[in-house]
Parts: C-alpha cells; sequence; structure tokens
C-alpha cells in the first residue's frame, strides 16, 4: 500500500471493532459504500497487461452468465411442457448470481464496493446450495428417464402394434364383408322361392284347395337352408370371437378317440380306415380349437373319398424346427390346386359340389389357426389324394 492508504485502512479497522450487532448493521447500511478501501488498482502492483486481463476476463465470464439464464428463460417459455422446470429456475439464479460476482469483481478496481460483493457472494453460495440439493434429490428421477435409443425402440414397438392392429382391422372389415356377402347371397335364394312357393299356397287356399304336399316340402327345404346359413354364419363368428379360452395340455390319441366315437356312423358309411402315426402325443393348445381342426380335416376325407378305391386316412402328429405339425392325408378325390388354389379356405366356396357342404369348414379352421400364429397348407394331387399340414 501505499502510505496514506495503509493509514486510512488502519483506521477503519479500529473503528470496526464494535460489536456483532453494530456490525451487521453497518455492513447494510454501507451496503453500496466504497470509503472503506482503496480501489484495487490500487491495493498491491498491478501492471496494465495484468489489471486488465483480469478485468475483461471478469467481464465476458460475467456476461456469459448472464447470456446462458437468458437462453434457459427463452427455451422454457417456448416450451412449457418441459419436465424439472424447477431446477431450470434453479440453474438460472444461480448463474445469475454467479454473473453478478464476476461483473463485481471487474467493477471493484475502480470502485471499492467489498460490501455489496461479499454480500452477492452469500447470495451465490445460498443459491448454489439449494442448486446442488436440488439435483441429488432430482438423480433418482433422471435416471429412470430414456435414452433416445430406448425411446426410438418404443417408438418402433408401437409403430408395429399399430401396424398389426391396421392390418386386424383389415382384416376385420374383409371377414364383414365375406358375412354381409354370404348373407345376401345364399339368403336370396331360398327366400325368393319361399315367396314363390308361399304364392302358390296362398292361391290354392283362395281357390279351396289343400295345398300339395311337395310345395310344402320344398318351403320347409327353402327353410331348412336359411336356418343352415345362418346357424353356419353364427359359427364362424363364435370360433372367431373366443377361439382360445380353454388352453390347455391336449392328448391327441384321445382326442381322435373322441371323434371317432361320436361320428361312428359317417366312418361306417364310408368304411373308411385310419392310420395314427403319433411321434408327439400331447399340444398345448385350445382343446375345441384342435377338435375343430381335426373334426374338419378327418370329416372332408371320408366326404370326399374315391368311390374307386377303400377310403384311407393317415394322422400324423410331429416337432418340425421346434413347431408342432399336425398332418391329414387321404386317398381322396385329390384337388387340382392350380386351378382351385385361391378358392380352397375361402368362406362358401365349393370344390367338389356333389357332396352336401356349407362351405364353411376350412375357413373357420384356418382363421383358428392363424389366430395363434400357426399356418395351414395344403398339397393334393387330383385322384390321388390331398395332404393338409398344420403348424402349430
Amino acid at each position: 500500500y501505499r502510505p496514506v492508504d495503509l493509514i486510512v485502512c488502519m483506521s477503519k479497522m479500529i473503528r470496526l471493532n464494535t460489536t456483532p450487532m453494530d456490525q451487521l448493521f453497518n455492513f447494510f447500511l454501507h451496503l453500496f459504500g466504497a470509503e472503506s478501501w482503496p480501489a484495487r488498482w490500487s491495493c498491491g502492483y498491478w501492471t496494465s497487461f495484468h489489471g486488465w486481463l483480469y478485468i475483461v476476463s471478469s467481464f465476458l465470464i460475467g456476461i456469459a452468465y448472464f447470456l446462458i439464464p437468458f437462453i434457459l428463460f427463452k427455451l422454457i417459455r417456448q416450451r412449457k411442457d418441459l419436465p424439472f422446470l424447477n431446477i431450470f429456475w434453479l440453474f438460472i439464479l444461480f448463474i445469475l448470481a454467479c454473473g453478478t460476482t464476476h461483473i463485481i469483481d471487474g467493477i471493484i478496481f475502480w470502485i471499492p464496493v467489498y460490501r455489496l460483493s461479499a454480500f452477492v457472494l452469500l447470495i451465490t453460495a445460498i443459491t448454489s446450495w439449494l442448486t446442488v440439493w436440488g439435483l441429488i434429490r432430482l438423480i433418482p428421477q433422471l435416471l429412470t428417464l430414456r435414452t433416445p435409443a430406448q425411446s426410438e425402440g418404443i417408438i418402433r414397438q408401437r409403430t408395429e402394434e399399430l401396424h398389426q392392429s391396421n392390418l386386424a382391422l383389415m382384416k376385420m372389415n374383409q371377414d364383414l364383408d365375406n358375412y354381409v356377402y354370404a348373407a345376401s347371397h345364399d339368403l336370396k335364394s331360398p327366400i325368393n322361392n319361399i315367396e314363390g312357393l308361399v304364392g302358390i299356397v296362398i292361391e290354392d287356399i283362395e281357390q279351396g284347395k289343400i295345398p300339395e304336399k311337395a310345395v310344402i316340402e320344398k318351403i320347409q327345404q327353402s327353410v331348412n337352408r336359411v336356418q343352415g346359413t345362418i346357424s353356419n354364419l353364427t359359427e364362424v363368428i363364435s370360433a372367431e370371437k373366443n377361439p382360445y379360452d380353454d388352453i390347455e395340455e391336449v392328448q391327441i390319441r384321445e382326442l381322435l378317440l373322441e371323434i371317432y366315437s361320436e361320428n361312428e356312423a359317417l366312418f361306417k358309411k364310408y368304411n373308411a380306415q385310419m392310420h395314427e402315426q403319433l411321434a408327439e402325443f400331447t399340444l398345448i393348445y385350445s382343446r375345441s380349437a384342435l377338435k375343430s381342426v381335426l373334426y374338419n380335416l378327418i370329416t372332408n376325407a371320408l366326404k370326399y373319398s374315391s368311390p374307386d378305391r377303400p377310403c384311407e386316412v393317415w394322422v400324423r402328429s410331429l416337432i418340425r424346427d421346434g413347431r408342432f405339425v399336425l398332418e391329414v392325408e387321404d386317398n381322396g378325390l385329390g384337388i387340382d390346386l392350380g386351378r382351385y388354389h385361391n378358392r380352397l379356405f375361402k368362406m362358401f366356396k365349393r370344390i367338389h359340389t356333389h357332396v352336401e357342404g356349407s362351405g364353411i369348414g376350412l375357413y373357420s379352421i384356418k382363421q383358428l389357426i392363424e389366430r395363434k400364429g400357426g399356418t395351414i397348407e395344403a398339397d393334393s394331387t387330383p385322384d390321388k389324394g390331398t395332404l393338409f399340414r398344420v403348424v402349430f
């Protein structure tokens, strides 16, 4: 110090030798006062380079500290849905306080406001520890935040789920179109027939005649056709609605014996020889769905057997590539797949029309199998036989 400055400092120190309350009162009373200290340029030996390096650096740091809260504040205003807003505000206050300390540090070179500097440092200290405490409390929540890769994975998963839902909705719409078409197509003919026959009956009654028995029988046949169509549609809708409510360990041979017993007359009618080649005996599946699959494939093999040779049916079960495979093969009429491939599993589409049927069976079991992620395919040669393969 210069001698005069040293004397001033010593006299001030003597005057400050008061009680703590007096010191506190005087501190805030003269908070912006600069008379108690010399300017920093006068304290010690400062070269121009050293002094201006300190001053310019302090101002640049302070300005940067003021700009950062401005950017954060602008971000908060534009994105009001940002999480953890409280910690953003704490950082804004903390950075502003830090910037103020650097600005005051540069001003002290000309105006020694050391009391103000100490007070701003206190505010900065309190704000910094509040920020530290806020961060510590926030860490458990921050650890739960998803990484960009995790978010992208979730988006891909949701997109795929939405795609699958759209496909399912499209299929439902297509099925609905099929039901409406089937109802209009299969109900129109018998209803028109009933209308014409009822007209004949009315005419006979008006003429005092007794309606002929043949006419009444034809009306009954048309009514049966309407009832059969409605029953078939109900069966398909019911099977598609809840096809997997009874998942259990199903014994294949036990299920086959049940089908044989319930359709004994049908097996005798066609004098069918059944051959079981079961490498796998059990399957975790819907009992009712599996029975429907086996019943339809086996009874079709009987109904479409060839009149030129004894009816034989083979039922096989095996594991292939880790998946359960069920095969039903016959030596019947066969199918020209080159011609009828697109019609084979369509609703109400029949290939051999000389045998009574609804055209529901293969469509129904295909829906059941595919609902659970399985597939069904056919391999057939006309007048040689047909093999249906179900991969569960």
